[in-house]
């Protein structure tokens, strides 16, 4: 596929629609609630911690953790955390070659993949606010952050812009003829046979 100009319009323009939404309409805190509820089961798993309490705020959702008489505030807003969810549907609704029973496949495909990574980023919440590997001690709590900047480090990277942007690639595009590895085809008249000549042109007329 050729990003054409009515690609790129279609795909600024449904991502402000969908930014406004997401935003201002109550979507990008309904889809957060969700991913909250899911996951909460395994963040008491995986800390000891559990979410008690999601307080909405001007900023979007306050999301409260507490274990015992431990309560804190995960240090960051799933409204802005879960935000790629905004350009993949973008993406997706303005690509005019799918049709509709194939971009409906792509997009539940797609929201499937970001809800699961987006759960993981809930799960690794509570160890944000240094509470579970500070009951570790000082080795293991050197360990633990340092594994949870990689991880957020590589969401920064990657969950924002890029994994829209590949989920979107991978359910559309792999296979399009725009990216087909086969070469074109040769013009006339370069690299091609030519026509036998008639017989008897190459004589001299008497």
């Amino acid at each position: 596929m050729r990003l054409s100009a009515s690609f790129l319009l279609k795909f600024f323009s449904l991502a402000a629609a969908l930014f406004a939404l997401w935003s201002f309409g109550g979507l990008g805190d309904a889809y957060a609630r969700a991913v909250i509820f899911v996951a909460n089961p395994l963040v008491r798993v995986t800390s000891g911690f559990y979410i008690s309490d999601v307080r909405p705020s001007e900023h979007g959702l306050d999301v409260m953790i507490r274990r015992d008489t431990h309560e804190e505030v995960m240090p960051y807003q799933p409204r802005e955390l879960f935000s790629g969810v905004v350009p993949f549907l973008a993406l997706v609704g303005a690509t005019a070659t799918l049709s509709w029973r194939r971009r409906a496949r792509a997009a539940g495909i797609g929201l499937a993949a970001l809800f699961i990574f987006h759960m993981g980023l809930i799960l690794i919440g509570p160890y944000m606010t240094g509470l579970p590997q500070a009951q570790l001690g000082q080795a293991w709590m050197r360990r633990i952050n340092s594994l949870i900047d990689v991880f957020y480090g590589f969401y920064g990277l990657v969950g924002y812009a890029a994994l829209p942007f590949l989920l979107w690639f991978v359910l559309t595009q792999r296979g399009q003829s725009g990216f087909s590895e086969t070469p074109p085809e040769t013009p006339a008249g370069r690299g091609s046979p030519r026509p036998a000549s008639p017989a008897g042109s190459s004589g001299r007329s008497r």
